[in-house]
């Protein structure tokens, strides 16, 4: 694998980056900015494509802001012809998890399409554990999706199975016991209890006589 990064600046292509750049350009709200992050760093869903899936903003201008502030080349899937040699250059798992295109593979250079952005740590985590330099093209999510799907007919059993993992994980989630909202519960169980006391009535009843036998 080369030394030197095939796209020049890659480091730079982080979330991170794109929520600042979204900010500036005001694009999208900060509170919107702000849940998308936090969605992908609690639960990993992708930063731009929790943006896209809200209707925050279309991926066609996601995209161009991508292309635009981190020079990288935009490209549909669809019109490119895909060689064999890319078909079968990842396990179709990998291509399923990030829902990246192979379009062609040159020495230890593979190109792909991305669903509008990967991250620097996702490109990197790809390269690392497949022994190769990835060259990003920036694609759409729904044109990536439909030539996935084109590519792999078992592609769309593993989105609803996927969705449905999430889902899953979303439910077991809000099930988890809020420990400082139990603590609290009961500290104020134990005041209304205490203000309860203060509030009871003395009794009527004459205390009891005294013991004969107590007496000296």
């Amino acid at each position: 694998m080369a030394d030197e990064p095939t796209v020049k600046g890659i480091e730079k292509i982080t979330s991170v980056r794109l929520a600042e750049i979204l900010t500036e350009r005001a694009v999208v709200s900060s509170e919107v900015i702000t849940d998308a992050l936090y969605a992908q760093d609690k639960h990993g869903d992708p930063f731009a494509q929790v943006l896209i899936a809200g209707g925050h903003i279309t991926e066609w201008d996601l995209a161009k802001l991508v292309t635009e502030n981190f020079n990288l080349p935009f490209l549909m899937a669809s019109s490119y012809q895909i060689s064999e040699a890319a078909k079968t250059r990842f396990p179709k798992e990998v291509l399923f998890q990030y829902m990246i295109v192979p379009l062609d593979v040159f020495d230890d250079v593979v190109c792909v399409s991305m669903p509008v952005m990967l991250s620097f740590d996702e490109i990197t985590k790809i390269q690392k554990e497949h022994n190769c330099e990835l060259f990003p093209y920036v694609g759409l999510v729904t044109e990536n999706k439909k030539v996935l799907t084109e590519l792999f007919k078992d592609y769309p059993q593993w989105v609803e199975e996927d969705r449905k993992r999430r889902e899953d994980a979303a439910a077991k989630r809000s099930q988890t016991p809020n420990k400082a909202g139990d603590w609290m519960s009961i500290f104020d169980a134990g005041d209304q209890a205490t203000k309860d006391t203060g509030r009871k009535k003395p009794t009527s009843n004459p205390p009891p006589p005294p013991d004969p036998k107590a007496k000296k």
